[in-house]
C-alpha cells in the first residue's frame, strides 16, 4: 500500500511576483470552463487564478464536441481508453496529464471504449494581471522540494509546472515550503496524520483538490512517520 501519487501543479498564470492584493477584474467562471456537448463537468473550484472541473465519460460514452476559451491542464484521475472520430484508440493512464492552449482548435470528442468510467480533473487557468515591474532576482518559476521525496517533473511551459509525488506509508515529506498559487490534486487515496490534534489521522479522499494562495515559510506540515495510506 502505499500513498499517492499527488500531482502538484504550480504557477497557474500567475507570475510568483505579481501581488495577491491586485484587485483582478470581474471574471465569469462559465467563460473559462472546458466544454463538451455529452458530458456535463462539475465545478470544485472556483477562485481567481482557476476554474477545476471534474469529468466522468462513462464506458461507451462518447464526450462529444469539445470547446475551451482558455488555457486548460487536464489531469487522469482514473484512466482508460478513449477512441477518437477517425478511430484511433489511445491508453490514458491514471495521473497522465495534456496542456490544452486556448488557441487549440475544437475537436469532435472521443469514446470512453473501455469498461471502466474515465475521471479527470480539467484545470482552466485564468487571466491575471502582471505587475510593470519585475523585482529583482525573482524567479519565474518555484518548485515545490520535498527533501524525502524525490519528484518528477511531468510538463513545463510558460503557464505552469506540474510534478508527481508518491508518498511511502510511513514516509515524512521533510520540512518543505509552500509557495503561492500551488494545486494539489490527490490521484489515490489514504490518511495524514499531522502535527495537529494530538496527531490524529486526517483522511486523504481520492481526487480532493488543494489549492494554496498565501505565501509560507517552510514548516513541518507532517511529522516523522507521519504518512499512512489506506490506498491500494
Amino acid at each position: 500500500m502505499r500513498m499517492g501519487p499527488v500531482i502538484c501543479v504550480l504557477g497557474l498564470l500567475a507570475p510568483a511576483f505579481v501581488s495577491l492584493a491586485t484587485p483582478a477584474a470581474p471574471l465569469i467562471p462559465a467563460k473559462y470552463t472546458m466544454t463538451y456537448a455529452d458530458l456535463h463537468g462539475e465545478v470544485v473550484l472556483d477562485n481567481e487564478r482557476v476554474v477545476v472541473q471534474k469529468l466522468v465519460i462513462q464506458p461507451g460514452q462518447s464526450a462529444g464536441r469539445r470547446t475551451n476559451s482558455a488555457d486548460q491542464l487536464l489531469v487522469f484521475i482514473k484512466g482508460g481508453v478513449l477512441k477518437s472520430a477517425a478511430g484511433r484508440s489511445t491508453v490514458w493512464k491514471d495521473g497522465r496529464v495534456q496542456w490544452r492552449s486556448a488557441a487549440d482548435r475544437s475537436d469532435a470528442g472521443a469514446v470512453n471504449s473501455g469498461a471502466t468510467p474515465i475521471e479527470f480533473i480539467c484545470v482552466s487557468l485564468k487571466p491575471v494581471v502582471s505587475p510593470t515591474k519585475k523585482p529583482a532576482n525573482e524567479p519565474k518559476y518555484r518548485y515545490l522540494n520535498y527533501p524525502n521525496i524525490p519528484g518528477e517533473d511531468l510538463l513545463e511551459n510558460d503557464q505552469v509546472i506540474v510534478q508527481r509525488f508518491v508518498v511511502n506509508p510511513g514516509q515524512w515529506e521533510g520540512v518543505h515550503a509552500h509557495h503561492p498559487d500551488m494545486l494539489y490534486i490527490h490521484i489515490k487515496g489514504g490518511q495524514w496524520r499531522g502535527p495537529g490534534a494530538g496527531g490524529a489521522a486526517q483522511p486523504v479522499s481520492v481526487g480532493p483538490v488543494r489549492f494554496a494562495l498565501a505565501r509560507r515559510p517552510a514548516t513541518r506540515d507532517r511529522l516523522p512517520g507521519s504518512a499512512r495510506s489506506t490506498a491500494r
